[in-house]
């Protein structure tokens, strides 16, 4: 059996963060958990009296960067649920970074679609939302160490 890929790790220290100036991120919130998003494509039938052996035919149509969410630490009237519940209020889409612990990012522009809490009685208090990519999202590699 092969040896584990090198840079393979674990998510802790991934960041959200929205684009606030030209090469200028704010973390959002204090992340307990992110879900990153699904990409996926529609599949388009062109299926038609002659197909071959009555077998449908498809051609792949188009993609969808899908939803991403994430969940952080709730301390309510404080900054991080604001600035959440003020991303949530901001007409349009806006632009944001989700930065993983080897250094790799993904940006992407998109929109809040749902923001909650969660306040049980023998657990910590949590923030969560999701979030709607819009457009196609670009995927920037770690940088290699010499």
């Amino acid at each position: 059996m092969a040896e584990t890929a090198e840079g393979t790790d674990i998510g802790y220290g991934v960041t959200f963060a929205k684009k606030t100036a030209p090469d200028t991120y704010v973390e959002l919130v204090e992340l307990v958990e992110f879900d990153p998003p699904e990409f996926k494509q529609d599949s388009v039938e062109f299926t038609h009296h002659k197909s071959p052996e009555r077998w449908r035919e498809f051609k792949p149509g188009l993609r969808d960067a899908g939803e991403t969410s994430l969940t952080y630490n709730l301390i309510p009237g404080l900054a991080d649920d604001d600035t959440v519940a003020d991303a949530f209020a901001a007409p349009g889409v806006q632009e944001w970074r989700v930065k993983y612990p080897d250094g790799a990012t993904l940006d992407v522009k998109g929109f809040f679609t749902s923001h909650k809490h969660a306040v049980p009685i023998d657990d910590r208090m949590t923030g969560s939302a999701t979030f709607k990519i819009s457009g196609k999202p670009v995927i920037t590699p770690a940088p290699v160490a010499p």
